[in-house]
Order: structure tokens, then C-alpha cells, then sequence
């Protein structure tokens, strides 16, 4: 089967929840689990990304001859470890905390033990596990890249997640069981299915693929948001519910019919909606970075979710070019930040010194002589 390979970076991370109105209390805010939906205009007014900080903690990233890097795909954190894709050659790193260097993992092979692909990766404790979609496999290993053990998949699945001894699937038009066509599903330990979630009404020819996790932790359940869709929803015990709603209004692609076919890239490329977003959520913010056609430069909404209040944030340099950063995800709740230490300086121009802290180990002169990227933890300001 063909696929339409579309590339979106971004990665997602997590929290804890309860039953039925599931409010969680962070920093004296009271934010609740019940359906909410937030007017996103592409109209508002933009804010530089500076003045939605309240304070940043820099982290280098050690750079030796083994931990150069290039493109940046997701991060994944635990109490001790940083741990991330980077270039072409599937290599996966792991750094400190404090962003020393561990080492390089690299299993790419065809064997039992060894990864063809890495569509998906993230970190239980201390064991790392890498989807292989090509493979229809998962495999884990720990820390050390020593090999743990690898669960063939019954079937291809757009992204997984681990769920329950078993994994929740976003299954991007594959069916399951050769025969049902469900946007997301759950498998037992044994690697059965065990619940299916909304039906494709209508199948497209080929299958579509994206690069990032349509699948993230939340509290002690899931949140499922698929590209080119504007609603997110969340697995907890036995239920699935939608959960936020994206209001795009008039700019969003599909508020009318429209195919899903071979030529969607070409028709997005000519248009100026967003056909579609990924999101970052934690129980007091949500990050949506909306999507208009390919490669174009847009701008990021900020949503505080006890209030419903929403910043449109500019995240692009004060000259042409790239973003100042780009979001990874949540981590104790702040948001996780790549930048590149050469566009670090116009950032930093733009706080006052005691909005800046430098995690141990790490100095701006250190950043600033480096060609690794620099990581920022970023916490916002009150609305």
C-alpha cells in the first residue's frame, strides 16, 4: 500500500486525573475535565513570545563527537533523563537532566532485536519503547539500548501508545481485523482488540500518515487528537469522550465537504486556512500550533483553560526566517522549548535578567559557542 508521508514535527507529554467532573487544582487554579470548546480567530492580535513568560530555565546540550545534532524529533523526560530522535540515521540520545551527555542508541536493523523505523517513541520509567511502523512492531529496550522484548502488532496503525499492559491505537484509515475501520482502538496485553472508537464513515485511497504522535498522556488516561481534526478526546477506565474543541470559524479547511485524497497536499498548498493543528495540553494550558498550508510561518494560541481567555503568540524572529523556538511538550508544568543557541540572544533581549535561569552546568557562553540546540523550560504569566 502506498502512503502519503505528510512530515509535522511535534511531540506530546502528561498528569493525573478522577471520575466523572475530574477537576485538578494547579497553582490555586481550578480547572475542569467537563467538554470545553475555544474560539481560535486567526484575526487576534499577536503577542511576541516574550510576553507570555514569566520565567525561562536554560539547558544546554553537551556536544561531543558522538552527540552532534540536527533536526529535532519530540522529547521524552523522566526524574533523570532527556531522552530524543535526532538526523536521519534513527539514532536515539539520551543526555542528563542537567543535559550532559549519555550516549547514542542505535538498534536500526531487520533483526528480531532491532528497529527498520522509528514512527513513535516514549519512556515508561526507565524502559524506552520505539514503534516501528514498517515492522509493525514495538520493541523496548532500556536505557542502555539492551534489548528487553518486542510485541508484533497485529496490524499497521497510523501511532500507539502504551495503555493498560496492552496499546491504544490511532489507526490514520487501517482497518482492524482486515474488516472495521475505527479512528482509534484498544488492545489487550495478548494484542487483541478490546474497544473501538469512532467509525470511518468514509475511506480514502491510500493511507495517510503523519510523523507526529497523534497520542499523549494525560493524567491517568489518554488524549487523542489526529491531524485535520479539530476536536481532542480522552481515554479514562472504560470511556472515551471528547474533551476540547478547536474553534478555527471561517478559516478552518474543512468546514466544508471537502476529499481526502492524493491531492489534498496540492489544494492545502494554495490555500490560506488551517487544515489542520497539533496541541500540547496540561490541566492549566493548552499550546495549539494551527497549520496553513505547507511550510508557511504562523503563529501559536496560548489557552488558559480555567478562564477560556486565548493568546495569539508570535514565535517568529524579529528578522525573515525561522521561529524563535518550537514547543516539545509539558514537564511539571512548564512547557519544553528546542531553540537554536544562535537565535537564543534575541530571546533573551527581550527579558529582564531575573526572568533567566541557567539549569547546573549550563552557561550562555557555553549556548552561545555550541552548534546544538539549546532546550528552554518556559513558564507562563497569568492572563
Amino acid at each position: 500500500m502506498k502512503h502519503i508521508n505528510l512530515v509535522v514535527f511535534i511531540l506530546l507529554i502528561s498528569l493525573s486525573c478522577t471520575d466523572q467532573e475530574s477537576e485538578g487544582v494547579s497553582e490555586g487554579f481550578l480547572v475542569s475535565d467537563d467538554f470545553q470548546s475555544y474560539s481560535l480567530d486567526k484575526d487576534t492580535p499577536k503577542v511576541r513570545f516574550s510576553q507570555v513568560i514569566e520565567s525561562i530555565e536554560l539547558v544546554r546540550l553537551e556536544e561531543t563527537s558522538n552527540s552532534l545534532l540536527s533536526n529535532f524529533y519530540g522529547i521524552e523526560a523522566n526524574t533523570n533523563h532527556l531522552v530524543f530522535t535526532s538526523g536521519k540515521e534513527l539514532d536515539v540520545f539520551v543526555f542528563s537532566q542537567n543535559g550532559d551527555f549519555g550516549r547514542k542508541i542505535n538498534r536500526k536493523g531487520s533483526g528480531p532485536e532491532e528497529y527498520e523505523d522509528i514512527t513513535d517513541l516514549w519512556l515508561a520509567g526507565d524502559t524506552l519503547f520505539i514503534h516501528s511502523r514498517d515492522q509493525k512492531k514495538v520493541v523496548r529496550y532500556d536505557l542502555e539500548g539492551n534489548f528487553i522484548e518486542a510485541d508484533r502488532l497485529p496490524n499497521l496503525t497510523g501511532h500507539i501508545y502504551s495503555y493498560k499492559r496492552g496499546y491504544a491505537m490511532e489507526m490514520s484509515y487501517y482497518p482492524i481485523n482486515d474488516t472495521s475501520f475505527y479512528r482509534y482502538a484498544v488492545f489487550n496485553q495478548q494484542l487483541e482488540p478490546v474497544a473501538m472508537y469512532l467509525p470511518v464513515e468514509k475511506l480514502i485511497p491510500k493511507g495517510l500518515d503523519f510523523s507526529n504522535n497523534s497520542i499523549s498522556t494525560y493524567k491517568e488516561g489518554l488524549l487523542f487528537h489526529r491531524m485535520m481534526n479539530d476536536t481532542v478526546y480522552y481515554l479514562r477506565d472504560e470511556k472515551f469522550t471528547p474533551l476540547v474543541h478547536f474553534d478555527f470559524g471561517e478559516y478552518w479547511y474543512w468546514k466544508e465537504a471537502r476529499e481526502v485524497n492524493s491531492d489534498l497536499m496540492r489544494l492545502i498548498q494554495a490555500s490560506e486556512d488551517i487544515w489542520s493543528a497539533t496541541m500540547l495540553m496540561d490541566d492549566k494550558y493548552i499550546w495549539v500550533f494551527p497549520v496553513v498550508g505547507i511550510g508557511k510561518k504562523n503563529a501559536s494560541f496560548l489557552i488558559e483553560r480555567v478562564t477560556g481567555l486565548v493568546r495569539y503568540v508570535d514565535m517568529q524572529k524579529s528578522s525573515e526566517g525561522d521561529y524563535l523556538g518550537n514547543a516539545l511538550g509539558w514537564d511539571n508544568g512548564k512547557m519544553i522549548f528546542i531553540a537554536q543557541s544562535t537565535d537564543l540572544a534575541e530571546l533573551l533581549s527581550e527579558l529582564s535578567e531575573d526572568q533567566i535561569n541557567f539549569r547546573q552546568g549550563t552557561t550562555l557562553e557555553e549556548i552561545e559557542s555550541s552548534e546544538n540546540p539549546v532546550l528552554m523550560w518556559v513558564k507562563f504569566n497569568d492572563f
